[in-house]
């Protein structure tokens, strides 16, 4: 029995429209979480949280827009590689997409803790 990976991924996701979009609704939802949840404004926030040290950095609360402006970036970026893998094989494209999937969630992450520091 011959099992291809590629056959049955893409016979369920097809040409990968569904997890770009995945990737960018998890930064808009990054974003909206910042942007309800905190608050910005040019008030002094924790901006990098250690679980050893506690908080390191402090800033302005606008620069916790970076958090889903970096991811992105990085998306962006992964799609233009995506882009540029797409007639090679199909494993490189998936990965390019899972990568920049994982940042999202990641970053998002990030956000949900920064809410109970600050």
């Amino acid at each position: 029995m011959n099992f291809n990976f590629g056959e049955e991924f893409k016979k369920y996701f097809g040409n990968f429209r569904f997890l770009w979009s995945l990737c960018v609704i998890v930064n808009i939802i990054t974003f909206l979480f910042i942007f309800y949840k905190i608050h910005p404004d040019n008030k002094l926030l924790a901006l990098h949280y250690n679980v050893l040290i506690g908080v390191e950095w402090y800033g302005k609360g606008k620069n916790l827009y970076f958090i889903p402006g970096i991811g992105l970036i990085i998306t962006f970026v992964n799609f233009i590689i995506y882009r540029a893998l797409k007639n090679s094989e199909f494993f490189y494209n998936f990965l390019v997409i899972f990568i920049s999937l994982c940042v999202q969630l990641i970053l998002l992450a990030s956000a949900l803790f920064l809410v109970k520091v600050n």
